[in-house]
């Protein structure tokens, strides 16, 4: 069975290494493991609504934890972790199920007197019991739940992005025990299933895992890198701790190794602060950097209300407060989720804009908030009370709206302003960035001036060390590279033209993908994995740490690629916004530059020999015409009509050159317009000869389209004929011999396209049907008939045109013509002229 498409290849178990698919099958397992855990737990917890309880939470030590609600009558009460229960109603507990007998035994509402160990000493205090409701439920049980779901989920999403990795294992451990110790929390305090023991492990795994994260990231340590072995010293520790907890739970003897797990975790939290601190300050890798600032700033959202909820519960003690710390699992499951999204994405682009967005916008909210309530206060006290005295609370309502209307609507607008200007001012004017490239580019023609603006704007704008363009040549199936990084010290930018080949990896994987990747994607985003070596290795050599495809029309053209920026920082949202912008005006400048060089070919080709209406027809049907900046080669039926002067060279050795030429011009000028005036093309000059096409460029689709050729074709001819009289009788005004023109007209298939180089190309036909137009031209030169005594022009066809003419000329067969190579003639006739409505065809 073949693994189903939609599966992330995570499911894929085909052909891994055994390390591997034993890691994976663990991974799995430990899945199965925290869901069944969770199943269990849900269901005992659910069993508690509704049910009599003493008003607090105790572990099987029957000692109090920080885990229950504020308006609980234990909480009320005043007693808090790390007090113990001795005594119910004078009764010894030492379990649950003692108390339990002695809480089903008393009425809901009526007090408990319990004698409870503080310290060294015994005290007594009155509790009544409660009823356990949903309410109660949610806000013990239904939070650390829902955190220890959420560690798992995050934990799971970064092993499936990024499967079987050294960072993501470690990540995912830790997310394991965080989820397994925050699913296990109540029952600890309440159902005593026996998942304390999954519990304690936690409890000491928890820091091993974190401790062995600050070993590999945001960046690998040295020591790590050069001794891998030590990633395993965090766990030996663990193991240490978890080995005499499990044994020595419940007695009292457990408790200097737990307070030793909680010293550990304190410690590892701490490692893992030093180690982001360590990779930003001291100038890692741009990525490492960026990792290092989510990180950071995960921490600076998820731990100050714990710390500070924790700071008060030190005090607290003394006053005699309580802090449930179940109230504060889900503010720290931020800074795992910015774990997860440091390590999963690797363009982290818009992690300076939500930085500053949310301190920005946090800051904001600080000033209009103080503002509000010292406004509020200083109105109360000394204006509407003063003022109104009893009746103030009916008037601040009116007062207070006029306040949001005219003063704080606008003092938050202000604020506003303030901070986008402070937190959002861009390092360079977008607008004016792309208003200027967009002005040189439009006035410039030449395609390596276009290259050299683009890669300019961007180094000057980005502060960036490189950049370059490689573009695609479809016609030379080859690619031009041009790339301009800085040089030595004080020494001029160098430009470089690297040799990239047509099929690189590189442009296939961007031409495929159709959006930026950076060599960070290369590096470390599985579905790049068969391509990693290959693309890495290209990254290198043209010095890019991103690359975006240019497409113009969805076809891609080239590759727009940026170095690393000069200042360390990484890549921003609004650089990566502007490289689109320019990615964009870069591939239309391009391919307009292109495109007026195919046009001004295309011109060259056929505005000489073609009226401009054709010439505009050919171009605007380039796409079926063109290929590779050049016109494609196909197979059409056309109509090939030749000419030639009969005694032109008699005539030139007796006339002067100059004046010869001047004849020979005029002729050519007079016979190549009745070629384009009736839809054909010119082809070639030969001397005193041409070469007509009717039929090309544009391929015929239909037989009427074809006919019309035929058609045009001796319509032409006949057209010369009457210009050759006119032509005749100014020669013999100036004294001159007259001249007699023979035509040879074919239908039939031909090859057309372009010949010759880039510089001197044209386009001709070539086949069968153009020799044996040429060869119906000279046919039987001496051939007298009737009305050729006074006609200056013989044309002659063959059979294939004759049968798309109809009944429209008036002809004469003349014979039939061997060609050489075949063995069938070609039968030859004359026309004589249009045909009348009784005029016979032969």
């Amino acid at each position: 069975m073949t693994q189903a498409a939609w599966l992330p290849p995570i499911f894929s178990f085909k052909d891994l290494p055994r390390r591997v698919l034993v890691g994976r099958l663990l991974f799995f397992l430990l899945i199965l493991l925290l869901l069944a855990t969770s199943v269990i737990c849900t269901v005992a917890a659910f069993t508690w609504i509704d049910k009599p309880f003493a008003g607090f939470l105790v572990n099987q030590r029957m000692v109090l934890g920080n885990y229950g609600g504020y308006g609980w009558t234990g909480t009320q009460a005043g007693i808090r972790y790390p007090d113990k229960i001795k005594k119910a109603d004078d009764r010894p507990v030492s379990s649950m199920r003692d108390l339990e007998e002695v809480i089903t035994a008393t009425r809901i509402g009526d007090p408990i007197r319990y004698t409870v160990q503080r310290g060294r000493e015994l005290i007594e205090v009155r509790i009544p019991t409660m009823r356990f409701t949903a309410l109660d439920l949610v806000e013990t049980f239904g939070i650390t739940f829902l955190a220890g779901i959420l560690y798992l989920v995050i934990g799971v999403i970064v092993f499936v992005l990024k499967p079987d990795t050294g960072v993501s294992w470690a990540f995912f451990a830790v997310c394991f025990f965080l989820s397994a110790y925050a699913i296990t929390s109540f029952d600890l305090q309440s159902s005593h299933l026996g998942f304390v023991r999954l519990y304690l492990i936690a409890r000491a795994f928890i820091p091993a895992t974190v401790l062995h994260l600050s070993l590999i990231f945001p960046e690998p340590l040295r020591l790590t890198e050069r001794h891998p072995s030590i990633q395993l010293l965090p766990y030996l520790l663990g193991a240490i701790l978890v080995v005499p907890m499990e044994i020595l739970y419940p007695r009292d003897g457990f408790l200097p190794f737990y307070q030793a797990a909680t010293v550990y975790m304190v410690i590892s939290a701490v490692a893992l602060v030093a180690s982001t601190l360590r990779v930003y300050f001291q100038r890692a890798s741009v990525l490492a950097r960026q990792r290092a600032k989510v990180v950071l700033f995960g921490a600076a959202l998820a731990f100050p209300i714990p710390a500070i909820l924790s700071l008060g519960a030190l005090v607290g003690h003394s006053l005699g407060m309580t802090l449930q710390t179940n109230f504060m699992a889900i503010p720290v499951v931020v800074f795992p989720a910015a774990i997860a999204y440091a390590i999963v994405k690797h363009n982290l682009f818009d992690v300076d804009v939500f930085i500053k967005r949310t301190v920005g916008y946090g800051l904001m909210t600080v000033i209009v908030g103080t503002g509000y309530f010292a406004v509020h206060v200083t109105m109360r006290k000394f204006v509407l009370d003063p003022l109104f005295g009893a009746q103030a609370e009916n008037v601040y309502p009116i007062i207070f709206a006029l306040l949001v209307v005219f003063f704080f609507n606008p003092v938050n607008h202000r604020v506003q302003e303030g901070v986008d200007r402070l937190f959002f001012r861009k390092q360079y004017d977008f607008k004016a960035t792309v208003g200027a490239l967009s002005d040189a580019l439009t006035s410039v023609v030449d395609l390596n001036e276009i290259i050299g603006k683009v890669i300019g704007t961007v180094r000057k704008e980005m502060f960036v060390d490189s950049a370059g363009i490689v573009l695609l040549d479809d016609r030379k199936k080859a690619c031009q590279a041009i790339f301009i990084g800085d040089g030595p010290v004080n020494a001029p930018e160098q430009k470089k033209d690297l040799c990239v080949a047509y099929d690189d990896p590189l442009l296939a994987l961007l031409a495929r993908e159709k959006k930026l990747i950076t060599k960070y994607d290369l590096a470390e985003d599985p579905q790049y994995e068969p391509v990693r070596e290959s693309c890495g290795q290209r990254f290198a050599e043209i010095g890019a740490s991103l690359a975006l495809p240019l497409f113009y029309r969805d076809e891609f053209t080239g590759v727009l690629a940026l170095g690393t920026k000069k200042s360390g920082h990484f890549y921003t949202r609004e650089d990566i916004d502007l490289l689109k912008t320019v990615s964009s005006m870069t591939s239309t400048a391009i391919e307009q530059v292109r495109e007026k060089g195919e046009k001004q070919m295309v011109m060259q080709l056929f505005s000489k020999h073609v009226s401009p209406e054709v010439a505009e027809a050919v171009w605007n049907e380039r796409e079926q015409f063109l290929e590779g900046g050049r016109p494609r080669s196909q197979k059409l039926l056309v109509t090939v009509l030749f000419t030639d002067l009969k005694g032109f060279s008699t005539l030139s050795e007796k006339t002067d050159p100059q004046a010869l030429m001047d004849l020979l011009n005029t002729y050519m000028d007079t016979i190549a317009k009745c070629v384009m005036d009736h839809g054909g093309v010119v082809d070639d000059y030969f001397g005193d000869g041409m070469k007509a096409n009717f039929g090309v460029p544009l391929p015929r689709t239909t037989e009427a389209e074809i006919r019309q050729d035929a058609v045009n074709a001796v319509n032409a001819a006949l057209a010369m004929e009457k210009e050759m009289i006119r032509l005749n009788a100014r020669m013999q005004e100036q004294g001159l011999p007259t001249l007699k023109m023979r035509v040879g007209i074919y239908t039939g298939h031909v090859v057309a396209g372009s010949l010759g180089s880039t510089e001197r190309m044209k386009y001709t036909t070539v086949g069968d049907t153009v020799n044996t137009a040429s060869r119906l031209e000279s046919f039987d030169k001496d051939l007298m008939l009737p009305h050729l005594e006074t006609s200056p022009c013989r044309i002659i066809i063959g059979e294939s045109t004759l049968r798309f003419l109809g009944d429209q000329f008036q002809t004469q067969r003349v014979g039939e013509l061997s060609l050489k190579g075949k063995e069938e003639k070609i039968t030859a006739h004359c026309v004589i002229g249009r045909a009348t409505k009784r005029s016979p065809v032969s």
